[in-house]
């Protein structure tokens, strides 16, 4: 599914399927134009934080991230 993103008026982004956002920035664009690609080629966003396993229980990244600010 090609995604399209043109510059009208803001930004949109559209499909083959219709419109799926208007007037928005380009960086949420983009990041939308990722996700739907995302999706169609077999993505199933879940809404749950990921998880890193660099370390026991993944533990040492997170805590970094939480004393950076990152979390």
């Amino acid at each position: 599914m090609p995604v399209r993103i043109k510059k009208v008026n803001g930004y949109r982004v559209s499909t083959p399927g219709g419109v799926k956002a208007k007037s928005t920035t380009k960086a949420k664009a983009k990041a939308q134009g990722r996700l739907l690609n995302a999706v169609e080629h077999g993505f199933k966003p879940t809404g749950k934080k990921r998880r890193h396993y660099s370390a026991h229980d993944g533990l040492f990244l997170e805590e970094r991230m939480k004393k950076f600010g990152l979390m």
